[in-house]
C-alpha cells in the first residue's frame, strides 16, 4: 500500500516567472512572484490609485536627477522574488532600466498603497523587503490615515528594527533629505 504524502507546493525562480510572463500565460492577469509563488495582484479602487498618481506627481517635484521614480512595475530583489511596488525610489539608470529590473542595491524606499491588504504588505513584504536589504519601506494606509515607515534594517535577521507612524500634519524625510507631508500623500479627507 502506498503512502499518502503531503502535497507539495512548486515554486518558481524569477526566470521561470518571467518566461511565463513573456509568453503571456498571465495576459489576462495582473501577478507578481514573491517567496517563489505567483500570486494575483488586486486591481486598484480609485483611493489607491489615486494615491499612487498623488504620491508619484509630489515625488517627481520633490527628487531631483538622482532618484529614479518607478510606478508599478517590477523589481528584482532574488531569485524567488519579483514583486511589483507601486512606488520604488532607485538609483538612476542609463538605460531606464529597459535591460533589467532594479535590485535591492539600487533601491531607496519602497512604497506601498493599501486600501485593503494591509496585512500581506506588513507581513510579507515586510519580510521580503527586509530580507533582501531594502533600506526603507513605507505603507500608506488610506483607510487609517495613515503612514508606517519602515527602517533600520538589520541585515543579520532581515528585519526593520524601527517602524513609525505618520498622520495628518507630519512629515516624513525621503532617503536623499527631502522633505514630504503626509497630507501631500493621502488623498483628500471625504
Amino acid at each position: 500500500m502506498a503512502s499518502a504524502t503531503a502535497p507539495i507546493a512548486r515554486l518558481f525562480s524569477r526566470d521561470e516567472f518571467q518566461r511565463l510572463v513573456d509568453s503571456g500565460f498571465f495576459a489576462r492577469e495582473k501577478v507578481e512572484l514573491l517567496d517563489g509563488a505567483v500570486l494575483t495582484i488586486s486591481p486598484q479602487d480609485t483611493p489607491p490609485a489615486a494615491t499612487v498618481n498623488r504620491l508619484n506627481y509630489q515625488l517627481m517635484k520633490l527628487c531631483g536627477p538622482e532618484v529614479y521614480i518607478r510606478v508599478q512595475s517590477p523589481i528584482a530583489l532574488d531569485e524567488h522574488n519579483q514583486p511589483e511596488p507601486d512606488v520604488v525610489l532607485c538609483a538612476p539608470d542609463p538605460l531606464d532600466y529597459a535591460e533589467a529590473h532594479p535590485g535591492p542595491e539600487q533601491i531607496f524606499l519602497i512604497i506601498e498603497v493599501a486600501d485593503s491588504g494591509v496585512r500581506q504588505d506588513r507581513q510579507q513584504k515586510t519580510r521580503v523587503y527586509a530580507r533582501s536589504g531594502i533600506p526603507h519601506f513605507w505603507v500608506v494606509e488610506i483607510r487609517r490615515r495613515r503612514i508606517e515607515a519602515l527602517s533600520s534594517l538589520d541585515t543579520a535577521d532581515g528585519q526593520y528594527r524601527r517602524v513609525r507612524t505618520f498622520r495628518a500634519g507630519q512629515t516624513l524625510t525621503l532617503p536623499h533629505g527631502q522633505r514630504i507631508a503626509v497630507s501631500d500623500i493621502l488623498p483628500p479627507k471625504r
